[in-house]
């Protein structure tokens, strides 16, 4: 039994080595995040046992957070010590993640000192010139993480859980160093068991035990509970479906790369880091192939998706397919989500990105007499046809297109002109009784200021007709299809 189980943890961290490429045909230096726990004492205590057959120089580090006092310098100590047992070459050093959570904004705790211990593991790795970190995750580690995200609400991509191997999480500009999760097919309960076979001692973490960081509660607490009185097998479950998710994502990733060329226009590494897509494109695709194309932009934008929430993807996906454009989506860290007539586009706040040609002045509009003719005006960026069609339904009318609108004969007459805004500009929109200020339409419709006196308006004896690509007005409602004005507005210097 004792052998069974040292060997069966040898063996899964054996397989990962070879997964990465650690086959032993070159020496290769491998960084191990050892905190002095049970499971990380496991872990390199296996590495020791295989790093002949694999031909890896090991490198110790350890991050003592400074949040336990004496405790925490007693486990510094005991990693050193453990290290030094070993020969092996160790780095140890202490971060404040108070200070740090404060200097960054941070609001969790948690977050501060995962970063700053991802950025400590990152930069002994790269002094050392180490391809990976190994850092001893467990089975139980991933199926809390997997419950952790349905809390939150996740999607794919956080029922996915962990993967044995993984991109740089922190800082997000490491691109050389990857991360190796060995222990991911193991128990906690067996990296405690295979310590005490091979007899070697493992420090307590005693702010494990700390209710009042979520993921404490999720171990100490509900998954007890659930294994308790709901599923005694909760965390096979949550490990089944973490494999299942990441089965899923990768083939829904694979039809993703297949569109992916087609929709990218310029992801724009001088305009802040923007992504630009086709939003014909984007539109034509499968909801969920579009959730991963906006969350693959974000990425592509941002260089990191810890910040986006389902919210935010949820809300980019109903903006982009719906009819409206010149739309603005606030995203974490300054970005901007803007749906334009042609484009969607992930930006940085200043970005001005007006979706259509801008124009001063103002212009008549040619109208025509019978159906037999379409009368075309030609200003600056713009082409605009004005027609009667024939044999217009209610259907026509509803479908139409932001650059499209039928307006009623009556309410037209010949004065027609089209210019942007004045400042004792009144507006009623269509379907209310009451006309309100145009600078209150705007801001009620999340318009980007910076937008406002760009857009063109359709202007008539009566007032504002139509604010082009947004909203008709109640003025020009059709309420006989065959008495109105077909009006296409065509950018022509896009």
């Amino acid at each position: 039994m004792v052998n069974n189980l040292t060997a069966k943890l040898d063996n899964v961290v054996h397989t990962a080595l070879v997964k990465c490429g650690y086959t032993g045909a070159q020496s290769e230096t491998l960084v191990v995040g050892v905190s002095g726990g049970p499971d990380s004492t496991a872990l390199l205590y296996s590495l020791y046992r295989l790093k002949d057959q694999h031909s890896i120089e090991l490198h110790v580090a350890h991050l003592n957070h400074d949040f336990r006092g004496v405790e925490a310098d007693i486990d510094a100590a005991f990693v050193a010590e453990m290290a030094s047992k070993l020969a092996l070459p160790y780095t140890i050093e202490k971060k404040d993640p108070i200070a740090y959570q404060q200097e960054r904004g941070i609001s969790s705790f948690e977050q501060g000192a995962r970063e700053l211990r991802y950025a400590f593991l990152a930069n002994v790795a790269d002094k050392i010139d180490a391809r990976f970190v190994a850092v001893a995750h467990t089975s139980d580690d991933l199926a809390e993480t997997v419950l952790l995200h349905i809390l939150r609400g996740t999607g794919l991509h956080g029922l996915t859980g962990m993967a044995y191997s993984a991109p740089w999480p922190w800082p997000i500009n490491i691109h050389k160093t990857r991360l190796l999760r060995p222990l991911l097919e193991v128990t906690k309960e067996e990296t405690v068991a295979y310590c005490e076979t091979l007899g070697q001692d493992f420090r307590t973490d005693s702010g494990n035990s700390l209710l009042r960081f979520t993921r404490n509660k999720i171990r100490n607490e509900l998954m007890p509970e659930l294994s308790r009185k709901y599923n005694p097998q909760i965390r096979d479950s949550l490990i089944r479906l973490s494999h299942i998710s990441t089965i899923e994502l990768d083939f829904l990733n694979e039809e993703t790369d297949k569109i992916w060329g087609k929709a990218l226009i310029s992801p724009d590494s001088n305009n802040h880091g923007s992504v630009t897509l086709d939003r014909a494109i984007f539109s034509a695709q499968h909801p969920a192939l579009q959730r991963l194309m906006v969350r693959r932009a974000y990425v592509l934008a941002t260089g990191d998706s810890r910040r986006l929430r389902e919210s935010h993807i949820a809300t980019m996906c109903e903006s982009a397919n719906g009819a409206t454009t010149g739309l603005t989506i606030q995203l974490p860290g300054d970005w901007l989500f803007l749906v334009n007539y042609n484009h969607i586009m992930l930006a940085k706040e200043k970005t001005d990105d007006y979706p259509y040609p801008t124009f001063s002045g103002s212009h008549s509009i040619n109208v025509p007499n019978d159906r037999e003719l379409e009368r075309i005006t030609l200003i600056p960026g713009w082409e605009i046809s004005v027609e009667i069609p024939s044999n217009t339904t209610i259907n026509d009318i509803k479908a139409t297109d932001p650059l499209t609108a039928y307006l009623d004969i009556k309410s037209i007459n010949t004065n027609l002109h089209v210019r942007t805004r004045n400042p004792q500009d009144i507006f009623q929109p269509l379907g209310m009784e009451m006309a309100k200020k145009l600078q209150d339409f705007y801001t009620d419709s999340k318009i980007p200021a910076i937008w406002r006196s760009k857009i063109p308006l359709l202007i008539s004896d009566k007032g504002i007709m139509w604010i082009v690509g947004h909203r008709i007005s109640e003025l020009g409602r059709v309420n006989d299809p065959d008495q109105s004005y077909l009006i296409k507005f065509k950018p022509t210097d896009k």
